[in-house]
């Protein structure tokens, strides 16, 4: 199979090279020579993982097919159990809206990244991707999941200001690889498409990142590689129809899909074309009714202004995917008269047969009556974008149609809640919760983590300063994460350490400062480790900056110091040309530290046991069972690891060391059970905390506090001064209960949720 210009039919690539550009050089989108054909009554009892397969195989022909299926494996982990939920209502609803972020965009967006980095490779494609993507809310969230922190791969997603609803922002700005930047630019979402398109296609800046071994690539749905996937659901769902005996097989089937940049229902186009029984495409808009009027006057016209309405994801005034359709219905010569004729006046006539497709729109108002009525009548709470498809329906008067639910309705808790006749407040949490305790629709895993989330991204330009952001990310230095440690794990004393979701997190450069490099190798521990480094293998260190993004609090217990050592071994290593041996390593942040049970988990991931014996260390890394999660009570006071050390017995009873020998046995095995009663008596501990305990104030309080909790155990984090509480997963009120009663004490403390970092230090 090989693909085509939309504006050049002669020009033919394979797959794998249509993904890695994104975007023809002529400024046409890839398409392919021809629809293959897929026989949905030979394939009813398929895996969506084997569907996708058997699909994705007829385009992607130059990909290996063991290779192909063990990506799509992959990339579908991040959904739960079951991919595609078919809501039988009065109308057939297809919640596409169960991976990472409450959006369909996670079923092409989680598997994008793994096809580019596979072509890449395939390709011997050595040079940086840069993934340029403007979205109206939902695509730039499931790029940068998709995306997240990808070797080789940046992306730089671009949002309107006030287009997005509050928790597509937060689900944005709060992303926290180190291969991402997110910009809000100052107009809408036309803007930020006309303006990544100018870029895909302006010479200067691809000669500027040229310079950078850096190209340019899109997640958008103008990107290939992005709406085949989409194909797979048109043909699950039908399927899935069929087993439920909703429908019979060769039975024809209409789809209605809230509609904005027409790749959704593009690929529900290609779905028929293959010989799905599709009896009508339904193209729903809402007050942005460009394409209505296309579909029933023939003409295009963008010249009008954008409305902000309740259903974001669709302002949109001009559909990038239309040109496909167009190609497909006519000609490139076509296509690029068309595409003039849009850029030069706004607006284009097309005379052609679209039998197979009906169009309506529904209004703000027709989205909040249908989200109200549907609830009302059926008990089913949909979104914005949802509504305005069953609205659309309604007016058709169609029924049994399938409409793609394309989001969580959480996404937009408050346009929901008004629609109910609640009334929102500011704080978009507060209207999730309300929304919840009226529905009782259960609220989505990612989104319900949201709340108290740290905002990374906070960068708002104006549109015409976007070519100079790209350039500026273009140029960054080589990045350093690493995560914190919790160290000690009650009576693991200096041999068990676990890593936490909590990093420092560094950007470094040669510089030719080697006055500000001196000044720094005094007081600075990243700059000391970078230059121990250099000593241990002889070599003279190469002045270096580091910019550094600290989220580990210092002197809390939560390794702080290991992070910073860890990041200067990583960074000497990579700036003498080193492989990034974890175990060399490891030798040396051990040297510099003097034991490994905090350095080894911040290099590894993970749970690890350490032993240092004539200065090797030996580990083993545990899994810890998914039926805990660790909160770290974090105070507003330090405690330096000397004074803790200070207060340590020199001597311990021989009842003491057996106490504490049997109980880290037991706790090994404990946390990789899940055994809660066992897990209680393991964290029990007589070498360091009765006496590190004294050294924090108000403990008497803290103690009490937890017990009244129904907390299942509780261990001093390192040396202190944070405490480490230990819950079943689900418990989310016996944290509420914590918080609430932390009012009581004289300190100020932060409760923290810290899930298992399982990766461990790594540079990008």
């Amino acid at each position: 199979m090989k693909f085509l210009s939309t504006r050049d039919s002669l020009l033919r690539i394979s797959a794998r090279e249509a993904i890695v550009k994104g975007i023809s050089d002529d400024g046409g989108l890839f398409v392919p020579e021809y629809f293959p054909t897929f026989d949905i009554s030979e394939n009813l009892n398929l895996t969506y993982t084997e569907m996708a397969h058997k699909v994705l195989s007829l385009y992607l022909t130059d990909f290996d097919s063991d290779e192909l299926l063990y990506l799509i494996e992959k990339s579908y982990q991040t959904f739960e159990d079951e991919i595609v939920k078919v809501a039988c209502q009065k109308d057939y609803y297809l919640e596409l809206y169960h991976g990472r972020t409450s959006a369909f965009k996670d079923f092409a967006l989680c598997l994008l990244p793994n096809l580019l980095a596979y072509a890449k490779k395939s390709l011997g494609i050595k040079d940086k991707t840069l993934i340029l993507t403007a979205t109206s809310g939902d695509t730039g969230k499931a790029a940068l999941e998709g995306f997240y922190n990808t070797e080789a791969i940046d992306i730089l997603v671009l949002y309107p200001t006030e287009g997005v609803s509050d928790i597509q922002k937060t689900q944005m700005d709060s992303t926290a690889s180190l291969n991402s930047k997110v910009i809000a630019i100052d107009g809408n979402f036309d803007d930020a498409q006309t303006a990544v398109k100018k870029i895909f296609n302006d010479e200067a800046i691809k000669k500027e990142l040229k310079k950078k071994n850096t190209y340019l690539s899109s997640a958008n749905s103008i990107n290939i590689g992005r709406l085949l996937p989409q194909i797979v659901y048109y043909f699950y769902s039908y399927a899935n129809l069929v087993n439920n005996k909703k429908i019979s097989v060769g039975d024809k089937l209409s789809f209605c899909v809230p509609t904005g940049n027409f790749g959704d229902i593009l690929a529900g186009f290609y779905a028929k074309q293959m010989g799905l029984p599709v009896d009508k495409l339904i193209i729903a808009s809402n007050d942005n009714n460009v394409l209505t009027d296309f579909f029933t006057t023939g003409t295009y016209d963008a010249n009008r202004e954008l409305i902000k309405t309740i259903s974001p994801s669709m302002d949109i005034l001009v559909s990038s995917n239309l040109e496909r359709l167009i190609y497909h219905k006519s000609s490139a010569e076509v296509v690029r008269a068309k595409m003039r004729d849009l850029k030069e006046k706004g607006t284009f006539t097309f005379a052609c047969d679209f039998s197979e497709f009906l169009s309506g729109y529904a209004t703000k108002e027709d989205t909040e009556q249908t989200i109200k009525k549907v609830y009302q009548d059926e008990g089913y709470l949909i979104d914005p974008h949802t509504s305005v498809a069953k609205a659309v329906v309604d007016k058709l008067g169609l029924s049994k149609v399938a409409i793609l639910s394309t989001a969580s309705p959480y996404k937009f808790a408050s346009s929901v809640l008004k629609a109910l006749g609640e009334n929102p407040v500011a704080d978009e949490f507060e209207n999730i919760k309300t929304l919840y305790e009226k529905t009782r629709v259960k609220i989505p895993r990612e989104i319900g983590k949201l709340k108290g989330k740290k905002i990374i991204h906070k960068t708002k330009i104006k549109k015409d300063e976007i070519a100079d952001e790209v350039l500026k990310f273009a140029g960054r230095g080589k990045r350093i994460s690493v995560p914190a440690t919790s160290a000690n794990l009650g009576p693991g004393f200096d041999a068990l350490g676990v890593a936490v979701g909590l990093y420092n997190t560094c950007e470094f450069k040669l510089t030719n400062d080697d006055e500000g490099f001196r000044q720094n190798l005094k007081e600075n521990l990243i700059y000391q480790a970078y230059k121990k480094t250099f000593d241990t293998y002889k070599e003279t260190p190469k002045p270096i900056s580091f910019d550094l993004d600290a989220d580990i609090p210092i002197s809390r217990g939560l390794g702080s110091s290991a992070a910073c050592i860890v990041m200067g071994i990583m960074a000497a290593f990579l700036v003498m040309g080193r492989d990034i041996d974890k175990k060399e390593i490891l030798k040396i942040a051990t040297a510099i530290e003097g034991h490994p049970d905090n350095v080894a988990p911040a290099i590894f991931g993970g749970t690890i046991v350490s032993i240092l014996e004539d200065e090797e260390v030996f580990l083993e890394k545990m899994g810890i069972s998914d039926k805990f999660k660790f909160l770290a009570l974090i105070p507003d006071f330090k405690l330096s690891t000397k004074e803790a050390r200070e207060v340590l017995p020199e001597f311990y009873p021989k009842a003491d060391a057996v106490f504490n020998i049997s109980r880290v046995a037991m706790l090994v095995l404990a946390l990789q059970s899940g055994d809660e009663n066992n897990l209680k008596i393991a964290l029990q501990d007589k070498i360091h905390q009765p006496y590190r305990y004294k050294l924090i104030p108000e403990i008497e309080k803290i103690e009490q506090i937890i017990k009244e909790s129904d907390v299942l155990a509780s261990y001093l984090s390192g040396a202190g001064s944070t405490i480490m509480l230990v819950l079943k997963a689900d418990d989310d009120i016996s944290e509420k209960a914590i918080r609430e009663k932390l009012e009581i004490l004289s300190n100020s403390y932060q409760l923290k949720a810290l899930a298992i970092d399982k990766k461990g230090a790594f540079i990008i």
